[in-house]
């Protein structure tokens, strides 16, 4: 019993290293609601943020989560929620337009739409 014990107490202290370790290839995290776009996580130039606004204001989505990683140097995006696949890849089109460079130099900041 008290190996089981010791070994859950060692997880639950190593998820927070767990979890800083899967977001450290993390460029930004978005949350769309209602057609609005929210910063919740990173870093977004204005105008990139400005275009995923654009692509997922008409029409609507309902509810999405954007997430954009550094894979081999290159911004990739990982999208779930209600997206139609036109959507999906007019957003994977708008952030592959983007490097990794000028994505980590965007200024610090919560926007909204």
């Amino acid at each position: 019993m008290v190996p089981l014990v010791l070994a859950i107490v060692a997880l639950l202290a190593s998820a927070p290293l767990v979890l800083a370790i899967v977001r450290a290839n993390e460029l930004f995290f978005l949350r769309v609601r209602d057609g609005g776009v929210r910063l919740v996580r990173g870093r977004v130039p204005p105008r990139l943020f400005d275009d995923v606004a654009d692509v997922v204001r008409k029409p609507a989505v309902m509810h999405a989560d954007l997430r954009a990683v550094n894979e081999g140097g290159r911004p990739r995006l990982y999208a779930d929620g209600e997206l139609s696949p036109e959507h999906k890849q007019r957003l994977r089109n708008v952030v592959g337009t983007w490097t990794v460079q000028q994505i980590r130099a965007a200024p610090r900041g919560r926007r909204a739409t």
